[in-house]
């Protein structure tokens, strides 16, 4: 495990791997109360030159951490992870996460950059982690400095393209529950859309009496049995398709030979 150390010093230098510092105002930070003496903690990367990797097929991930020797005040922790398209072009940054640890007795911070937003795209990938710590002392008020990852090339496979459904698939129109009297005269049109051509309609549990027609799809005849059914009907035509409905018989209060 490599360490960068995040040294400090009296001119109020930065984590000693980066760039600039940032300052205070353009942080927007309430400054620390001041103090005389330094408290001597340090914070360091932990191999912040790490490259991103896939975490899965699918996923790229960039993760960096951040120790110190001892409880600090405040670190604010952002990783980005930057996508340099096929030729290692110019970096973008394609997602990023920020935390802030305070008042807390943790020495390791780490943070990575998985779901949502970085599925993976073949091309070249870095990453780039920006550290902010304030000390206990207030003495530097803050140190800020930025890591990076040299460009690595990742090779992901094609995205998943959803099947359509099948061009032939045939959709049979629900009626809806039917409810009549014992007796009844019946003409129930049935219907379907899509497939090819003319259908060939069949029916299964339909109430004694009645009968569909193999040729138009009309339930037609007397309902003679009093009782509740499930009935299905099914349309063939290019494709098949099937809908399912209740079809209930029952006798008037007032009928004595139902």
């Amino acid at each position: 495990m490599r360490v960068k150390l995040l040294h400090r010093d009296r001119s109020r230098l930065l984590l000693t791997m980066a760039t600039a510092a940032t300052s205070i105002a353009s942080l927007g930070f309430a400054p620390p109360a001041s103090a005389a003496v330094s408290d001597g903690h340090y914070c360091g990367w932990i191999t912040p030159d790490s490259p991103p990797g896939k975490t899965d097929s699918k996923t790229v991930n960039y993760t960096a951490s951040v120790q110190c020797d001892g409880p600090v005040r405040r670190v604010d922790l952002t990783v980005e992870l930057l996508y340099h398209g096929l030729v290692s072009g110019p970096g973008q940054t394609v997602n990023g996460r920020t935390e802030v640890w305070q008042n807390t007795n943790l020495t390791l911070f780490g943070l990575g950059v998985t779901n949502p937003g970085t599925l993976c795209e073949s091309g070249y990938y870095s990453g780039r982690a920006t550290a902010t710590v304030q000390y206990l002392s207030g003495t530097p008020e803050f140190i800020t400095r930025t890591a990076g990852s040299l460009p690595v090339s990742l090779t992901c496979p094609p995205p998943d393209i959803p099947t359509p459904p099948p061009s032939g698939a045939v959709t049979v129109t629900n009626p809806g529950t039917q409810s009549m009297l014992k007796l009844d005269t019946v003409a129930l049109q049935m219907r379907a859309t899509g497939g090819s051509g003319s259908y060939t309609w069949s029916a299964t549990d339909l109430p004694p009496g009645l009968a569909i027609n193999p040729s138009t799809g009309l339930i037609s005849g007397t309902l003679s049995t009093i009782g509740s059914h499930n009935v299905t009907v099914t349309a063939v035509g290019g494709g098949q398709g099937s809908t399912t409905f209740t079809w209930s018989v029952r006798k008037e209060s007032s009928c004595t030979r139902c």
